[in-house]
């Protein structure tokens, strides 16, 4: 028995198509022996390119990262060191609590404590 597969499919034959032959190079006129000039084709005007238009300059931050002041965060009393900010509850002592309008962060661990505002009625 015969399967789908046995059946063979005629080929299908590629028609070939007549390639165009090449331009001959144009050759110039000749007057009694003698070459005549073509005529010279004068170049199109060049046009002035379009500058490019910068992009704005992004703005630069005005307060640049300054350097931890160590000094600022210990005092002296009565000849010993005192701490002047809290220390971070995860970290321990030594690594010390930044202070902002409504919370408080350890730039170490990412602790904070978030305060809640008054609110007036």
């Amino acid at each position: 028995m015969a399967g789908p597969r046995d059946i063979k499919k005629p080929k299908k034959k590629e028609e070939k198509k007549p390639v165009a032959a090449a331009p001959a190079p144009a050759r110039p006129a000749m007057v009694k022996g003698k070459p005549v000039e073509a005529p010279v084709e004068e170049a199109p005007k060049e046009e002035k390119k379009k500058e490019k238009k910068s992009q704005k300059e992004r703005p630069r931050s005005k307060k640049k990262h300054t350097k931890v002041q160590v000094w600022k965060l210990y005092k002296v009393e009565d000849g010993k060191v005192v701490r002047k900010n809290e220390s971070c509850p995860r970290c321990g002592p030594g690594t010390f609590l930044a202070h902002y309008k409504n919370r408080k962060y350890c730039g170490k661990c990412g602790w904070s404590l978030i305060q809640k505002e008054d609110i007036k009625k």
